[in-house]
């Protein structure tokens, strides 16, 4: 609540975060034309992250949707953000595997992605969010629409999928993986320089 008050948020808005840097590569502009054709005046976007928002700020203002969006710029304490919103958009057009999908998850929220993200393979489409192609500027609002919309029993089915979905990603299983396959690496690399000797 706090959170929200500090972003000017009513408290009864359905609220979804997009958090990145690079705004263009992660689809910002994408993000606010879905907002544009969602049809729920209490739907809001917040933008965490840092980069020249002049252009996008322009295009709220064609779009009519100024109000609506709030700017918080590149923030050191996301899971506030996180914890203030009901969903996360990030129709990415290119990540490898960006920590946002993880960490939003990991708060519980469901996030509509793209399959142009490697984060998008932890979405089980109407379990834990929702996938829509990077410049289907529709789909993108129709799966806003969808989440925005949602009773608040699928809401909490949703964001306790999303949160299990995310345990198994720690700093621990992380480093054992690569435990394992540099181990594996080496001996490969070791028996290949041997065969040439």
């Amino acid at each position: 609540e706090s959170a929200r008050a500090e972003a000017g948020i009513p408290a009864d808005a359905w609220v979804a975060v997009f958090a990145g840097s690079g705004f263009e590569r992660k689809g910002l502009g994408t993000a606010l034309e879905a907002l544009a054709l969602v049809d729920q005046p209490r739907a809001r976007l917040i933008v965490v992250g840092k980069g020249d928002t002049s252009p996008y700020r322009a295009l709220t203002v064609r779009l009519g949707i100024a109000p609506r969006v709030s700017w918080l710029g590149a923030r050191p304490d996301i899971e506030r953000w996180y914890a203030a919103a009901d969903a996360c958009v990030l129709p990415t057009r290119y990540e490898p595997f960006g920590n946002v999908h993880l960490e939003a998850l990991a708060a519980g929220l469901p996030v509509v992605a793209s399959p142009q993200a490697g984060g998008s393979e932890l979405i089980r489409p109407g379990a834990n969010g929702l996938i829509a192609e990077p410049r289907d500027v529709p789909a993108v609002a129709a799966a806003l629409a969808e989440l925005a919309a949602a009773s608040p029993g699928v809401r909490g089915r949703m964001s306790e999928a999303a949160r299990i979905s995310a345990e198994p990603f720690t700093y621990e299983a992380q480093a054992a993986a690569f435990g394992r396959l540099y181990p594996a690496r080496r001996r490969e690399v070791l028996d290949r320089a041997n065969s040439v000797e």
